[in-house]
Formats: C-alpha cells, structure tokens, sequence
C-alpha cells in the first residue's frame, strides 16, 4: 500500500473517531440510561430547592453531610464560588463526604450552575483516581462500575439551569462515589465519597 492509501484510511480513522465523539458530546455520553429529560430553573427557584431536608445535617467542618434515613439533596455541578469549576456544590459545602444510613432512599436533584461546561453526577463503586474519561474503564454493573448514570446537563443559558431528578436507594453498607463522567473532569477533582453505614 502506497503512503496515499495509509493517508486515506488515517483521515477515514479521524472522521469517525470525531462523530463518534461529537455523538457522545451532544448525546450525554455511552450510557444515558432513565435520566435522559431534563428541565430548568431560574435562581428564584433554585434558591428554593437548595436547603438541607429533614434527615440531613451538614458538617462545614469536617466537610460532611450526613443523610438519616430517605431525604433530598441539591447537588449543584460546576459551582462558581468554588476554587474549581470542577467540583460540586452540597448545601455549601464543595465536594463532601456523605454519611448516609443504610436503606435510605436519597434523591439528587442535579443542577449544573456553571455557565461553559457539560457536567453530570454518576454514582459508583469505583474511586480515584479516575482517567480522563472514566466512562471507559467502569461499566454499568460490574464490580467497581457505575450504580447510577445519567447523560450530560448543559451549561447555564440565559439564567436557566439545567436540571435532573435521580434516586437510588443505599440498600448495601459500603463505600460509594461520585463524580461527573465529562472527560477529564473527575481526574480534575469532580467526585466525592458516599460513606453507607
């Protein structure tokens, strides 16, 4: 094979390589499983979801928020005031470990506050450090893999926020994660630990 054919198949290579990322970039990700819709919020109405509910004690501290017993939390992606945008944001506390009593049943209202990036919140077993595109090496279900996934929520538009409901019930003791699945994000520092006892 002559070097135009080698330049024909490396550029063929290219192409395909930027749909297939440009169909993740736009479409959320490998796996976007139940939590694909999404709505928005203004910051009148956010304001009104980021308190601490009944059954969840915060810890400035030692960085902790702790969950007893089935509850909500506001999980706000990609916050401003925060040293990185590659974080997350929990009743004022950036990245906390959450203590969470085992059989809880805990709803994440994921808000992405940021105003240029794609961010999501995906719970799992496996924890830092995580590559640049942590989606590759963990899958759905296997030992060390996502728990929960979700596809990716817009940045802020116009003061409206992106936002999604997710539940998961800790039914096991045991340590969990979270993180946002964007490339390179979690490797820059966007995840936490999940603490179930």
């Amino acid at each position: 094979m002559n070097r135009y054919g080698f330049l024909g198949i490396a550029v063929v290579l290219f192409i395909s390589m930027l749909l297939i990322f440009s169909a993740v970039y736009l479409w959320g990700g490998f796996a976007r499983g139940s939590h694909e819709n999404y709505g928005f919020l203004d910051q009148s109405e956010l304001s009104t979801i980021n308190i601490a509910s009944p059954g969840v004690n915060v810890s400035q501290e030692s960085s902790t928020v702790f969950v007893n017993g089935s509850t909500h939390l506001t999980v706000m992606a990609g916050p401003m005031n925060a040293t990185s945008m590659y974080s997350f944001e929990i009743l004022g506390v950036i990245n906390p470990e959450i203590q969470i009593t085992r059989g809880s049943d805990v709803q994440f209202t994921v808000v992405n506050i940021d105003n240029d990036s794609f961010h999501n919140f995906v719970l799992s077993t496996a924890g830092p450090p995580y590559a640049d595109f942590p989606g590759m090496e963990m899958k759905s279900g296997n030992s060390g893999g996502y728990v929960s996934m979700m596809g990716y929520l817009p940045p802020e538009n116009n003061g409206l926020y992106a936002y999604t409901n997710i539940s998961y019930n800790f039914s096991s003791a045991g340590i969990y994660w979270y993180l946002c699945t964007y490339p390179g994000h979690a490797q820059d520092g966007m995840f936490g630990k999940i603490v179930v006892t």
